[in-house]
């Protein structure tokens, strides 16, 4: 339904720290034509925290003005409050956009009960696909596959972004929920550095942050995983892995925010209480940037 490649799309602010239109027209197509099916907005990577309502009708707007057309653009909707979950996933609905991805219900740290109707309320609410984002390293609260197969098969979800850091666990999710045919749910990889072992397992394809700056290399990587070349796939996967950490040894999305400001155009600052990366790290990412583009992967 929404490809194997999508970008969780940082959200560009100019040096005020107001929402910048022309930079998220430009950003977007830079993102589709490096091979991106899809983008996310709003999401973890977007500072979600820091969009008023308005900011987001304008990122949704822009968006789906400058590559609606080629690309199905998804809005992060998910918070804490279910209540408010419906309200921003009806505005996401009336702005146009092609799904909705849903997080873990956080620092509320609900059962897997408050869980399931969570996910059941929202999606009665709205007609549109949605993802299911299960990251416990963020939330504090995992989304068991029990519970995730209930979710699935009582809703609008056809999608799991796995961001659970475990291998173990991704493998039983994709057994019980894909393999099996038990249900029509696709799953990706929400770690850039486990997408090739996940797809592997069956995994559908990535939600990435490193794709923003090397999204053809990792467009290459699952095509040639597809086309059932090996030794390609990893090998880029190989070449790619430092780049994987770089971007995470400081708070999201700061790092990618630093590289794209260097590599591409000014997509802005973080806003606290998100700081921007330190310069040892941009000079790591910047020196990592060059060596994986001299490669030609």
């Amino acid at each position: 339904m929404f490809g194997e490649l999508l970008t969780a799309m940082v959200t560009p602010f100019d040096q005020n720290g107001t929402i910048a239109t022309d930079m998220i027209a430009k950003l977007s197509k830079k993102l589709i034509n490096d091979g991106n099916d899809g983008l996310v907005l709003a999401g973890t990577t977007g500072e979600s925290p820091n969009l008023s309502k308005d900011d987001r009708w304008i990122l949704y707007g822009t968006t789906i003005g400058s590559v609606g057309d080629s690309a199905k653009i998804i809005a992060g909707t998910g918070t804490y409050s279910t209540t408010e979950s419906i309200e921003l996933s009806k505005h996401a609905q009336d702005a146009g956009v092609d799904g909705i991805m849903v997080v873990t219900p956080y620092y509320s740290k609900p059962s897997q009960e408050g869980i399931y109707q969570h996910f059941k309320s929202i999606s009665d609410n709205v007609d549109l696909p949605i993802i299911a984002y299960n990251i416990p390293g963020r939330t504090s609260k995992l989304i068991e596959i029990d519970t995730l197969e209930r979710i699935v098969n009582d809703t609008n979800v056809v999608a799991i972004k796995d961001a659970v850091n475990d291998i173990s666990f991704t493998k039983k999710e994709i057994e019980n929920l894909h393999q099996k045919n038990k249900f029509n749910v696709e799953i990706y990889s929400g770690d850039d550095k486990l997408t090739l072992d996940m797809m592997k397992l069956g995994a559908k394809g990535v939600i990435s942050v490193a794709s923003h700056v090397i999204g053809k290399e990792i467009r290459s990587l699952i095509d040639s995983h597809i086309k059932g070349d090996k030794e390609i796939s990893d090998k880029i996967n190989k070449e790619l892995k430092i780049f994987y950490e770089l971007i995470f040894e400081e708070p999201s999305p700061a790092p990618i925010k630093a590289i794209l400001n260097e590599s591409f155009q000014y997509v802005g600052s973080c806003k606290l209480p998100l700081i921007d990366a330190s310069p040892e790290l941009l000079t790591k990412l910047i020196d990592e940037y060059k060596r994986i583009k001299k490669l030609k992967l």
